[in-house]
């Protein structure tokens, strides 16, 4: 198998990826080297056409530990893709923040969209032997986010919670005022989190490509019909303004990278594809090193905030693949270019970082060397934005003209 550059050091004896290595250097808090379900395999499919052999390691190791019983200590349901394991729990995962480990071991099921994901990932890799092998796995997890999206009043949401300890927030923005990272990752203007239980427009995203990729394992019609009408619902609800919905309905206003989610899933008609793209490449939203999570003219917007303004590589390269596939061409390229830029001169693989009048600075709470930056990075310099054929067609990109931002 070909070496990706820097994840060869991050890859378990079974070959799936931890979400980040132990630290690196001094001052390098290397704080996830674990597997996270939602990490893990989104790092999977940035990598798959080089290393399939990542995602398959990845997709057997969650499934064994898929989730069986009803416990809300952990958040685990029938069905449900945990979202992160430790076998050996270390202090500061149980200490901070007093989730329960057991016998040493941690397994916490707090993950609105893991479960989207793994069926995503083993749609893509498109093998018929190992889908076979993994069937029970897949038709759980598929009935789990059904049964998910059902309650959510038609569509996937997290909270309240039925435990204390844990993650609240439960989609990939999950910082919490609590944390290390400087506040809830989807806030309203005036910095407080909504109320749960919460439908965020990433979840929204993965779930309308979790339900297709349902329907391609399985070959229902019944499972296409849901992802048409999920998306349907997504597009009426979630414009270029809308970050979540809270319990009520409420809308969380604020533009950002989410934006590029909606895009990469494919869910979009042309007239919001058109409108949702024009927003993302609003200078607020699209630097030259990247697209921040939250829009600079928001009130809540940190530019070193985790999910407040901040640049995610993996998440740039989603928005990247996104404005592809709306048609985007040239803006998708200052997406590209510019988190390269960024990662060369940084150096590493930082989780995140913050981008000012300088360019792109360090953010202290970041790890060094997080896995799905790595994987970002060759996704980026091999043109793959994850949008397989089995799941988007042939076409890697859109049709629609490359209008100005």
């Amino acid at each position: 198998m070909t070496e990706v550059v820097g994840l060869e050091a991050m890859l378990s004896p079974e070959g799936w990826p931890y979400a980040s290595s132990l630290p690196v250097e001094q001052g390098d808090l290397g704080r996830y080297n674990a597997l996270f379900g939602r990490d893990s395999l989104i790092t999977a499919l940035q990598v798959l056409p080089e290393r399939p052999d990542i995602a398959r390691a990845t997709l057997r190791a969650l499934a064994r530990l898929q989730g069986r019983v009803e416990n809300p200590e952990t958040d685990e349901e029938p069905g449900k893709i945990v979202h992160e394991w430790w076998p050996e729990t270390p202090a500061h995962v149980w200490e901070r923040l007093g989730w329960p480990v057991r016998q040493g071991e941690l397994r916490h099921y707090g993950s609105a969209d893991a479960s989207a994901w793994f069926l995503v990932v083993l749609a893509s890799l498109d093998e018929p032997d190992l889908s076979a092998e993994l069937r029970a796995t897949w038709r759980a997890a598929g009935e789990w986010l059904e049964r998910a999206i059902d309650r959510g009043g038609g569509f996937l949401r997290y909270g309240p919670r039925g435990a204390p300890a844990g993650l609240v927030a439960q989609g990939w923005r999950d910082s919490t005022e609590a944390g290390i990272a400087g506040g809830h990752g989807i806030a309203r203007a005036d910095s407080r989190p909504p109320a749960a239980p919460v439908a965020d427009a990433d979840c929204q995203a993965a779930a309308v490509v979790g339900m297709r990729a349902l329907a391609a394992l399985s070959g229902e019609q019944r499972h296409r019909l849901l992802a048409t009408e999920l998306g349907a619902r997504v597009e009426a609800v979630f414009g270029a303004e809308i970050m979540a919905l809270e319990g009520d309905g409420t809308p969380v206003r604020g533009a950002g990278s989410q934006l590029g989610w909606l895009l990469w899933s494919g869910t979009l008609g042309e007239a919001a594809t058109a409108r949702v793209a024009e927003r993302l490449c609003g200078p607020d939203v699209m630097t030259r090193f990247g697209l921040r999570t939250l829009s600079e003219r928001h009130p809540a917007f940190r530019a070193g905030f985790y999910h407040r303004g901040a640049v995610w590589p993996f998440d740039s390269w989603l928005g990247w693949g996104g404005l592809r596939a709306g048609g985007r061409r040239e803006q998708a390229e200052l997406v590209r270019t510019g988190v390269l830029d960024a990662l060369e001169r940084l150096g590493h693989a930082p989780e995140l970082y913050a981008v000012g009048a300088r360019g792109p600075e360090r953010i202290a709470v970041a790890n060094l060397m997080q896995a799905w930056t790595v994987g970002a990075r060759w996704a980026l310099e091999h043109d793959w934005d994850g949008r397989s054929p089995a799941l988007f067609g042939q076409s890697q990109e859109g049709d629609s003209s490359d209008a100005a931002c």
